[in-house]
């Protein structure tokens, strides 16, 4: 098969692809962590026109600085893929590193000693390695709002890995060709293939990416910013759903109004990077004592509020007397700050709607203030 003609082919796909991923970047909606993917697809572009130039420029540029360029471009994809899962894990420096030797080989098989074989080895070894780091990360990744996509990604990933793994035993089995511009018929059954699995994979990132900056969106709308707790939208139509339940299939649900005890004086005294760092940690300590059925808001400024499904009227009080201690216990302060809460307690009768129930909690709720505060109390059907 003429390399020409595969390269051309290729050089009108990678083009595409690059538009494709800068009308996404570009318009709004994408994410702006596929400028990784643009620069790996812009390194695609560099090295098939490299090879394109074979007649025309020294083997430095059209086989050393040509392979050095397509090593980058999974350099680039995997920096892509760890910027969208947000991954630690770039190895940045190990794959700078195999660029770095495999320039130094390649200048070694091309002037030194040349051979064809020894460099189609060389590179499809260090890309290899490069596609098995980002294997790694994919499927090593444990976050559940992309794992569609994700693994969508990681079974391409290894199928490309795969690939190149028996492009290396073809290699030392069948001895590679290049004559006038034309591959033996294994290596260009590998680089048409090569090719194809590039493009599919950057197609896939592009759809990572795209997917990451949706599931942002929704957190986005659905969260608070600043306690990173469901929002009051967001609780009312989970309230909403466990009052149907409860109403279906007669369970008891209780609903706990938490509120800081005195917080004006927090942000008075201490400042309110003090008050966001309270609203922050009390954020924490009742999400970690939240069950998965469970669901707790930031409802207000310094309001809480928690579902607790299927759950009795006195085990909500002692799991809302056990929140008030922890709040009340609360390390790492300044001193003297204090930070204690008031809870009222509701649960949901037969009838009960949004306000109702949430009338008679935050009626529970005041009594707490009444009362004293730093306290649990209960509002009764």
């Amino acid at each position: 098969m003429p390399l020409q003609l595969i390269i051309a082919g290729y050089t009108l796909c990678v083009l595409a692809a690059i538009a494709g991923c800068g009308g996404i970047i570009h318009s709004g909606h994408g994410s702006r962590k596929l400028a990784w993917l643009i620069f790996g697809l812009l390194s695609a572009l560099l090295g098939i026109l490299l090879l394109a130039s074979r007649p025309f420029l020294s083997p430095l540029f059209t086989d050393v600085l040509a392979n050095e360029a397509i090593l980058l471009v999974f350099v680039f994809f995997h920096q892509a893929i760890a910027a969208i899962l947000e991954s630690s894990q770039k190895y940045l420096g190990a794959s700078m590193f195999m660029v770095g030797a495999q320039f130094v080989l390649y200048l070694n098989y091309t002037y030194s000693v040349p051979s064809l074989r020894a460099r189609i080895l060389i590179r499809t070894a260090t890309v290899s390695i490069q596609c098995a780091l980002t294997v790694f990360i994919l499927f090593r990744h444990r976050g559940q709002l992309l794992r569609h996509a994700r693994l969508f990604v990681a079974w391409i990933c290894t199928a490309f890995l795969l690939l190149q793994i028996s492009r290396l035993f073809a290699t030392v089995i069948w001895h590679p060709v290049l004559r006038m511009n034309h591959l033996g018929s294994v290596q260009a059954f590998y680089a048409s293939f090569g090719f194809v699995f590039g493009l599919v994979e950057a197609i896939s990132i592009t759809w990572l990416g795209m997917s990451a900056q949706r599931d942002n969106l929704h957190l986005m709308a659905t969260t608070d910013g600043l306690s990173g707790l469901m929002n009051r939208r967001t609780f009312d139509q989970v309230l909403q759903r466990e009052i149907e339940y409860a109403g279906r299939r007669n369970v008891p649900v209780a609903l706990l109004m938490i509120d800081i005890d005195h917080f004006k004086k927090v942000n008075d005294q201490y400042g309110h990077l003090m008050g966001d760092e309270v609203i922050r940690r009390i954020s924490r300590l009742l999400s970690l004592n939240t069950r998965t059925m469970d669901a707790v808001a930031r409802y207000g400024g310094e309001e809480f509020t928690m579902i607790l499904r299927d759950i009795q009227l006195a085990q909500a009080e002692s799991i809302a007397e056990r929140l008030r201690m922890q709040i009340e216990a609360l390390a790492g302060l300044p001193e003297p700050l204090r930070v204690t809460v008031s809870i009222g307690i509701a649960v949901a009768c037969p009838g009960d709607t949004i306000a109702t129930l949430l009338k008679r909690s935050d009626h529970a709720l005041y009594l707490s203030k009444r009362t004293g505060r730093n306290r649990v109390c209960t509002q009764y059907a």
